[in-house]
C-alpha cells in the first residue's frame, strides 16, 4: 500500500475504514529497506534486523563459484548418498529445506514468552516456524518445483512466455482431445522424467468439459474453474497430490486451455506448507481448498499476455477471499495473543495496473476503465476486510496495519550490465556484441563488477569469486568509482536515470549468508533495473520502453516508496522504520503481561 495513494484515496472518501482507523490511532508512512523489495523488507519486519543481520538482500542472490543467479529466500539441499538399482536413482537421506533468512522472528520470541501466534503467509517463512498455527508464505514452491510454472494447451502453435508450459494438441473427428499435463519429475530417475496424468477436453455449448486426472469440470469461456484435484502416481502406490484450476481463453472450434500452476495440497502436502504439519489440511476443511504457493497472482502469466486482465483480476479475488477467510479463521478459532497476516493483492495489482494511473506509461492509453480502477478496487477491498477487522476486535485488541513499501511508475528498462560493458567494467568474450542470461558471453579475465537481481552490483573480487580480478586494496576505490559515474547516468532526454548508489558496507552491519551486494542501486521513479538484468544479461540495449503490462514498481530508491503504518492507539514513540515493527510489538506484548 502507497501512502500518497492512501491519502490521496482517503480524502476522497473512498477508504472510510483507513480514515476511521487513522482517526482512532493514526496514520504515518513508514521507511522501508535498502533494497525495498519484499523478501527484504518483511525479513526486517519478522527479525528486527537489517539486511547485514537476516542475510536476505534481493529475490536473487548470486553463487560467487559459476556467478549464476539463485532464488535468495529458501534452498533445498539434496543429499549426494544415493543408491543405483536396476536404473533407479534412491537416495539414502532425505533432502532438506533451508529457509536462508537469519534470525529469530518476533514471533517466536512472543512465544518463548509463554504466548501464542498465528502467523499467515507472511514472505520468507519457508519452511514454517515450529509455533503454534503458521501457513508459509513467499518460498512455497509449487508441485514442480519453481515458483509458478504454468501450461497452455493450444491447438495452434503459440510461443508462451517466461514459466509458460506450452502444449500443442489435435482434435479428433468428433472434436474430444486427448493430452497430458506434465507434473513433478520422477524423484528416483537420473533423467528427472516429468510424471503425467491425461487430460481430455470435450466441446460443450459455450466451453468445454475437461476431464483431469479423473475429475470431470464444465468451463465457459472466459471463466475459471473450480479446484481440481490431480494424482501423479509413484509406482502406482505413492501418490503426488496437488491442485490446479483451468482457465477457458479460446474455445471451441480451436480452444485454448490455461492451466495454473500446481499447487501443493494441503491435505498432502510434499513439502512443509504449515505449523503444525496438519493445520493447512484442517485450514482447508474449514474455509475451502486454496492456493499454496508462496506467490499465487499469477503475474507471469498477465505480463506475458498468456492471461487477460479480466482473468488476472478474477484470480485476485479469489486470492483476496481465500486470505480474508484465513485471517477470520484464526480470529474466531485460533484464540492466539498474535495474529499476523499479509494481503499481497495491493501488491500484485499495482505491479500490473499501474499503467491505469499513470499517464506516461507506453500502455496507458490501451488500459480500459476497470484497469484504470483496479489499483483502486484493490485498497477499497483492503478497506471493506479492514471493517470486518475492526467490527470483531475486542475492546483490549490492539491493531497495527503497515505495509512493506510503497509504489512507484515503471516506464523505462535499464539494462545495467550494458552499462558496465559500454563504461568498461565488464567485457564480453571477443566477438560477442551481447550475452544471454546467465552471464553466458561474459570474460571473467577482464570483468571488474557484473549486475544480478533488482539492485545488486557485485565486484568480481579475487578470491570471492570464482574468476575474481579485483584486488582487496581495489575495492574501495572502484566502489566509489562505479558510484560517482552512476550518478551522472542520464538517458537520451537527459534525465537522471540513478538517484542514489548505496555502499553495503555502509548501510548494512554484518553480512549474514556472506551475500551481501558491493553496490545497491537506487533508481530514479520511472526507471527500474531489466528483466535481463536480474538475470545476468547484457542486451545489445542501454535502456528500452517499458511495454509489459508489470507497470509499477518499488526496487528504486528506498526513499521514494516508503510503505503505510497505521494503529488502532496513539503511539507514545514514533516508528521510523519498518526493522523497528518487531521490537516495538513485544515491548507492547510485554506491557500488556505486566499491567494489572
Amino acid at each position: 500500500m502507497d501512502p500518497r495513494l492512501a491519502a490521496q484515496w482517503m480524502a476522497a472518501g473512498m477508504l472510510p475504514n483507513f480514515s476511521r482507523l487513522a482517526e482512532r490511532g493514526q496514520f504515518t508512512s513508514l521507511a522501508t529497506t535498502i533494497p525495498a523489495q519484499s523478501p527484504v523488507a518483511w525479513s526486517s519486519f519478522a527479525t528486527g534486523l537489517n539486511p547485514g543481520g537476516h542475510g536476505i538482500y534481493d529475490f536473487l542472490r548470486r553463487d560467487p563459484q559459476n556467478y549464476t543467479p539463485n532464488f535468495s529466500v529458501s534452498e533445498t539441499i539434496f543429499s549426494d548418498s544415493t543408491l543405483d538399482v536396476l536404473g533407479w536413482r534412491i537416495p539414502l537421506e532425505e533432502a532438506t529445506i533451508r529457509n536462508r533468512r537469519v534470525g529469530k522472528p518476533f514471533w517466536m520470541q512472543l512465544e518463548e514468552q509463554n504466548g501464542s501466534s498465528t502467523v499467515m503467509r507472511v514472505p520468507v517463512t519457508f519452511p514454517p516456524d515450529d509455533i503454534d498455527h503458521m501457513i508459509a508464505g513467499m518460498g512455497v514452491p509449487d508441485l514442480v518445483g519453481s515458483q509458478g510454472t504454468y501450461t497452455l494447451y493450444s491447438t495452434r502453435p503459440i510461443t508462451g512466455g517466461t514459466s509458460a508450459r506450452v502444449v500443442l494438441m489435435r482434435a479428433q473427428a468428433d472434436g474430444h482431445i486427448e493430452t497430458t499435463l506434465s507434473g513433478p519429475a520422477h524423484p528416483l530417475t537420473a533423467a528427472a522424467e516429468s510424471l503425467e496424468i491425461p487430460v481430455r477436453f470435450y466441446p460443450t455449448d459455450g466451453g468445454i468439459r475437461a476431464v483431469v486426472s479423473g475429475t470431470d469440470v464444465n468451463v465457459k469461456t472466459g471463466d475459471w474453474s473450480d479446484w481440481i484435484n490431480v494424482s501423479f502416481d509413484l509406482f502406482g502406490v505413492i501418490k503426488i497430490k496437488g491442485l490446479v484450476r483451468l482457465y477457458l481463453i479460446q474455445g471451441y472450434p480451436r480452444p485454448k486451455v490455461y492451466v495454473s500452476p500446481i499447487q501443493i495440497d494441503p491435505h498432502n502436502p510434499v513439502v512443509p506448507l504449515s505449523s503444525p504439519a496438519s493445520y493447512a489440511g484442517e485450514l482447508a476443511d474449514r474455509i475451502g481448498m486454496f492456493h499454496t504457493i508462496g506467490m499465487p497472482e499469477e503475474t507471469w502469466s498477465l505480463n506475458n499476455g498468456d492471461l487477460p486482465d479480466k482473468a488476472f483480476l478474477e484470480m485476485v479475488k479469489t486470492t483476496f477471499a481465500e486470505s480474508e477467510a484465513m485471517l477470520f479463521d484464526a480470529m474466531q478459532n485460533n484464540g492466539s495473543d498474535l495474529i499476523v497476516s499479509v494481503f499481497v493483492q495491493t501488491d500484485r495489482v499495482s505491479h500490473m495496473f499501474y499503467r491505469g494511473i499513470d499517464p506516461k506509461h507506453p500502455l496507458y492509453e490501451e488500459t480500459d476503465t476497470t484497469g484504470r480502477d483496479a489499483i483502486a478496487w484493490s485498497y477499497r477491498e483492503a478497506d471493506r476486510i479492514l471493517g470486518k477487522v475492526m467490527e470483531k476486535m475486542r475492546d483490549e485488541d490492539r491493531l497495527i496495519v503497515i505495509s512493506d513499501h510503497g509504489f512507484a511508475p515503471y516506464r523505462w528498462s535499464v539494462h545495467l550490465n550494458r552499462w558496465l560493458l559500454d563504461n568498461g567494467y565488464l567485457t564480453l568474450r571477443e566477438g560477442s556484441a551481447e550475452s544471454a542470461i546467465g552471464f553466458v558471453d561474459v570474460d571473467w579475465s577482464k570483468t571488474r563488477a557484473y549486475a544480478v537481481g533488482l539492485n545488486s552490483i557485485y565486484l568480481n573480487v579475487k578470491g570471492r569469486e570464482a574468476e575474481g580480478i579485483v584486488e582487496d586494496n581495489e575495492v574501495a576505490s572502484l566502489k566509489q568509482e562505479i558510484s560517482q559515474k552512476l550518478l551522472i547516468f542520464h538517458d537520451e532526454q537527459q534525465q537522471s536515470v540513478v538517484k542514489t548508489v548505496y555502499d553495503s558496507e555502509e548501510i548494512y552491519e554484518g553480512n549474514a549468508n556472506q551475500d551481501a551486494p558491493d553496490l545497491i542501486v537506487g533508481y530514479q521513479p520511472g526507471y527500474r533495473a531489466s528483466w535481463q538484468t536480474t538475470l545476468g544479461a547484457v542486451p545489445a540495449v542501454l535502456i528500452e520502453a517499458n511495454y509489459n503490462k508489470w507497470s509499477g514498481d518499488h526496487c528504486i530508491a528506498s526513499d521514494e516508496v516508503p510503505g503505510v503504518l497505521f494503529t488502532s492507539f496513539k503511539l507514545q514513540q514514533p516508528l521510523s522504520s519498518i526493522q523497528q515493527v518487531a521490537q516495538f510489538i513485544l515491548d507492547d506484548w510485554r506491557g500488556v503481561e505486566t499491567s494489572p
